[in-house]
């Protein structure tokens, strides 16, 4: 490779000047999510997980009652409550739908993965919405 080509192939990078007044541009956190893609997401994670449980096989076993996994299992309900009356006062109805859909599977369901999915959409959504993580 001559010389030429050398130079030729060299990159400069120049960073844009700031102007006085004028500020940067913001930078989209990759990490956000538009609201369409959040409840696109949420609804085939919801379809998928009643289609699976619909293949499982029942087993009508008695099992033993576990009184710390039912008061576990209490109190999450309570928290679950709480985060979609929190929800409901704070959204926009467009954005509740998703929520509210949650919400009905978690009551309605006997299968623990969706109640442990839809219960953990709820809280999560509560929680950012007091800005924690």
């Amino acid at each position: 490779m001559s010389e030429n080509e050398k130079r030729e192939r060299r990159m400069i990078i120049v960073k844009p000047k700031r102007l006085p007044g004028v500020k940067p541009r913001q930078e989209v956190k990759p990490e956000t999510e538009r609201k369409e893609d959040v409840k696109k997401r949420i609804n085939e994670e919801l379809e998928f997980l009643m289609e699976m449980e619909d293949k499982i096989p029942r087993k009508e076993e008695k099992k033993p009652v576990d009184y710390e996994t039912e008061q576990m299992e209490q109190m999450i309900e309570l928290c679950v409550d709480g985060a979609m009356a929190d929800l409901r006062r704070a959204l926009p109805p467009e954005e509740l739908e998703i929520y509210e859909k949650c919400y009905r599977f978690y009551k309605r369901t006997s299968s623990k993965i969706i109640r442990d999915y839809a219960a953990e959409q709820i809280l999560r959504r509560a929680a950012n919405l007091r800005g924690e993580k």
